[in-house]
C-alpha cells in the first residue's frame, strides 16, 4: 500500500478513480425580520399635536422603523430647560423615554450619553433621529441621534437592551412644541390583499 492510499483511508479522501462532485452551499433561512415583500410602507408625519394627546405609530416592530422630530427652538417658544422626552408607551403600561434631559445628555432611558450638548446648539434648531432595528431572536437595536440645524451630528446613542415589543405601542412628547414629528417603517399586510 503506498502512501497515498494511507492517507487517503485516514483522512476518508475519495479515491482517485472517484469524481469530485461538489456540494451546493446550505440554504440559510431569512430572518422574519428581513422578508419585506409582504409588509405595507408606512409613513406618517404630523406638525400638531393630535387632540388626543398621543401619537398611534401604526407600525411594525417585527421591521426597521426610523421617529423623526425637528425642532426650531426659535420659531415655536419652549423652554430649553425642560427634558425633551420622545417616549413610547406599551399597551401594558411600560414605557420607554429617549430624548435629551434638562442637563444636555441624550438618554434612553437610564442610559445617559457621556458628550454635552450646549444650549447654543439647541437654541438653533436640532432634529432627534430614533432608529430601531431587529436583531433576531427577538432582541433590538435603538440609536438615538441628535443633529443641528445644518444636519451635523452631534451626539448619539446606542441600546441593545430591549426587545422588539417594547418599541410597540403609542408614542407621547413631553413638549407640545414641535415642528415637525415623521414616522417611517413597515407593517403587515392584512391577508387577502
Amino acid at each position: 500500500m503506498d502512501r497515498r492510499a494511507i492517507f487517503n483511508l485516514l483522512f476518508k479522501g475519495s479515491s482517485v478513480n472517484e469524481p469530485i462532485v461538489s456540494e451546493p452551499d446550505p440554504v440559510l433561512e431569512t430572518p422574519a425580520h428581513l422578508k419585506t415583500e409582504q409588509a405595507i410602507p408606512v409613513f406618517k408625519q404630523w406638525t400638531d399635536l393630535p387632540a388626543a394627546g398621543n401619537f398611534k405609530l401604526g407600525l411594525s416592530t417585527a421591521y426597521a422603523f426610523t421617529i423623526t422630530l425637528d425642532l426650531n427652538y426659535p420659531m415655536k417658544a419652549v423652554n430649553p430647560e425642560q427634558i425633551l422626552n420622545l417616549g413610547i408607551q406599551q399597551d401594558r403600561g411600560s414605557f420607554i423615554q429617549t430624548g435629551i434631559n434638562k442637563n444636555g445628555y441624550l438618554f434612553i432611558d437610564n442610559l445617559v450619553d457621556s458628550r454635552l450638548i450646549t444650549m447654543d446648539k439647541l437654541l438653533t434648531g436640532i432634529q432627534l433621529v430614533l432608529t430601531v432595528n431587529p436583531l433576531g431572536f427577538g432582541m433590538s437595536f435603538a440609536r438615538l441621534k441628535i443633529m443641528d440645524s445644518a444636519g451635523l451630528t452631534l451626539a448619539t446613542l446606542k441600546s441593545m437592551q430591549y426587545t422588539t415589543r417594547d418599541w410597540a405601542g403609542e408614542m407621547r412628547l413631553s413638549t407640545p412644541s414641535f415642528n415637525l414629528l415623521r414616522i417611517e417603517g413597515l407593517n403587515e399586510a392584512e391577508p387577502g390583499q
